[in-house]
């Protein structure tokens, strides 16, 4: 959901543009070190401005935005990228090269279609895992509060 509604004119000088299918990444420490990226999803009228400090990048008709994300938000390009940051201390930013300079590869579509489906399932898996583990975790805390009283399941946790 939008943050603001601005008139186009007062924010297209001073803020970064972007649409649908777009890909986000951010260009300064400490979020891009953190993976801070995302695709653009949804937008009204299918455009979006915002901040200065990240960089759109707009896939092409061969490949998906889910494959540019899927390899800008891994570990390998954060770690080739971080180690080229410009500026001092926590104002270090990626310059534009590092990242226009970044050579992915670029199976054709189905291919990327088969990776980034196997990716999607397997996030699905991971997510639910998590819930289980959650749901397990209150149910030990729960046994223990039964068993030991509050005092000492409180105590325990510690």
């Amino acid at each position: 959901a939008p943050q603001e509604k601005k008139r186009l004119d007062e924010v297209t000088a001073s803020y970064t543009y972007f649409k649908d299918g777009d890909v986000l990444i951010a260009k300064v420490t400490p979020c891009f070190e953190n993976g801070k990226a995302g695709i653009a999803r949804g937008l009204r009228n299918g455009i979006g401005f915002g901040s200065s400090e990240f960089y759109v990048l707009r896939p092409l008709d061969n490949v998906l935005p889910e494959w540019i994300f899927v390899l800008v938000a891994n570990p390998a390009f954060r770690s080739w990228a971080t180690p080229q940051m410009t500026g001092t201390g926590g104002l270090q930013r990626v310059p534009r090269s590092v990242v226009e300079n970044y050579q992915i590869p670029m199976p054709p579509l189905p291919t990327q279609k088969a990776i980034i489906a196997e990716i999607e399932a397997e996030q699905t898996l991971v997510a639910a895992n998590r819930e289980l583990i959650a749901r397990f975790e209150k149910k030990i805390r729960a046994t223990l509060a039964r068993v030991w009283g509050e005092e000492a399941a409180a105590l325990a946790e510690k």
